[in-house]
């Protein structure tokens, strides 16, 4: 179960002026101004409910999904995610959920992608049958057996974003 209410983010964000000159000035004498990348956001997600956070760029999707797994510290609001607070028990709370964002990979680029998924049941203290069990579903489910042994650093961006999802599943 996911519980928001109230969650805002702002951030300070430099201005840089141009030239070499106005480099110094803007180390010497910062220019900063707000941006409210999420503003007052409540929701609250049940036990086996799906949602999608939809909106164009800057709405604050991504911000909110950091703020839910305890990367980013709201500026105001509280939130639980599975029974957990975020901010105090993201190891734990890691151990629970997957998140998997298009720019960052949890795949280890030199490794062939089960390597990855072996790594990452250690990490997260995977039971062996579990992750046995798993695998073999999403083997299946995301058709990784045509990659599987291959490197990260060959794969297409299809196929790692599927590896990405095997990882966090």
């Amino acid at each position: 179960m996911i519980v928001a209410n109230g969650l805002s983010k702002t951030f300070r964000v430099a201005r840089r002026r141009s030239g070499l000159l106005g480099s110094i000035r803007s180390v010497v004498d910062p220019e900063v101004r707000r941006v409210e990348a999420v503003h007052d956001l409540s929701l609250s997600v049940m036990r086996g409910e799906m949602i999608g956070l939809v909106g164009p760029n800057g709405a604050g999707k991504s911000t909110t999904i950091k703020m839910l797994t305890g990367i980013l510290v709201p500026s105001g609001g509280k939130m639980q995610v599975a029974g957990l607070d975020p901010l105090l028990q993201r190891r734990e709370l890691a151990r629970h959920i997957g998140v998997v964002f298009g720019q960052r990979s949890q795949l280890w680029w030199d490794l062939p992608l089960i390597d990855s998924l072996r790594l990452l049941r250690h990490l997260y203290r995977v039971p062996e049958e579990r992750h046995n069990a798993n695998l073999a579903q999403l083997r299946s489910m995301l058709a990784l057996d045509e990659f599987i042994d291959t490197p990260v650093r060959q794969l297409s961006l299809g196929q790692r974003m599927r590896g990405d999802l095997a990882a966090a599943l």
